[in-house]
C-alpha cells in the first residue's frame, strides 16, 4: 500500500470548504481525471474517471460524514480509503488535509509510476479546489 498526506489552507470559511468538498457531483471541476461521480445510495459513490485514455470506474462507501469536520471513503473493491479533514484556522482560513491509502498494483501502470502520478493528481487537485472554493468567496 501507499499513503499521501496533504494539506492546503484555503481563504474561506469552513463551512463553505466542507460544502464544496461534500459537493460530490462537482467533482469534476476540480478533479482533472474524474468525469462524473454520482451519490447512488446515501453512503455510497460511484466513480468515472479517464486515465490516460482508458476509462476506470468504482464504487465507494462513505464511512464518516461529521459536518464541517471530516468525509472518509473506502473503495469497495479495496482499491483506496481516504479521509479530507477541515480546520477552521482564523475567521476566514480553512486547513484542508487530505490523506489517502491506496494500492498501486489496482491501477493501470509500474507501481513506482502510480505512486508519482498519485503524488502529481493530488496536488494539482487540491491546488484546483483552493482555487475554485476562493473564487467563490
Amino acid at each position: 500500500m501507499a499513503f499521501i498526506d496533504k494539506t492546503i489552507a484555503v481563504t474561506a470559511d469552513v463551512r463553505d470548504v466542507y460544502d464544496a468538498w461534500a459537493a460530490f457531483e462537482h467533482y469534476p471541476k476540480f478533479m482533472k481525471t474524474v468525469e462524473a461521480v454520482t451519490l447512488v445510495e446515501e453512503d455510497q459513490l460511484h466513480w468515472v474517471a479517464v486515465i490516460e485514455e482508458d476509462t476506470v470506474e468504482w464504487d465507494a462507501d462513505l464511512v464518516e460524514h461529521v459536518v464541517d469536520e471530516k468525509i472518509a471513503w473506502r473503495a469497495i473493491d479495496g482499491r483506496e480509503t481516504g479521509e479530507v479533514r477541515f480546520e477552521k484556522l482564523a475567521a476566514g482560513k480553512t486547513m484542508v488535509t487530505y490523506q489517502l491509502e491506496y494500492d498501486p498494483a489496482a491501477w493501470e501502470g509500474e507501481p513506482d509510476a502510480v505512486r508519482r502520478w498519485m503524488n502529481r493528481r493530488v496536488d494539482r487537485d487540491l491546488d484546483a479546489f483552493k482555487n475554485m472554493v476562493e473564487a467563490a468567496e
